[in-house]
């Protein structure tokens, strides 16, 4: 088994999200001889979750086969026009980003804990994005400019 995981560190490559039964197979027996394992999974490297990151591993429930089929929908999602919230390594290396983040995490919400976390991350998502516009809004073309130096060298 551990040369199954060295083999799946070398190639890069890790389990795609999955949905409906976790174990792929049994042995078709009840009580005490039953047998259920993980034998079955849907992988991809780097490149395929760019190109298939709203795909899912479906494993439905088991029917007359021992082994549960995978099944993979690669029809593009339907996005909605907003693009989702992605947090920058960069905002890190700012001086004024902890205190950014303590401010709104210090401020109070009503609701459970869980409640109160999500708000907070609401909260923080609106001005961590005014953050970038203000601090990191031309990385691009920062980017750009610096390719361009090594270039010309």
């Amino acid at each position: 088994m551990s040369e199954f995981g060295d083999c799946i560190r070398k190639c890069e490559v890790e389990d795609l999200r999955q949905t409906g039964c976790f174990y792929t197979w049994n042995n078709k027996r009840a009580g005490v001889e039953a047998v259920s394992k993980k034998l079955d999974r849907a992988l991809g490297n780097w490149g395929w979750f760019k190109e298939f990151n709203h795909v899912q591993a479906f494993f439905p429930t088991l029917g007359v086969s021992d082994h549960s089929p995978c099944i993979l929908q690669l029809k593009t999602s339907c996005r909605s026009g907003l693009r989702p919230f992605k947090y920058l390594n960069a905002w890190a290396s700012h001086p004024e980003f902890l205190d950014v983040v303590r401010r709104v995490w210090a401020q109070p919400v009503d609701g459970n804990p869980l409640e109160a976390v999500g708000r907070k991350l609401r909260m923080l998502k609106q001005v961590l994005k005014e953050f970038h516009r203000k601090h990191f809004n031309n990385l691009t073309l920062e980017c750009t400019k610096i390719k361009q130096l090594i270039d010309d060298q």
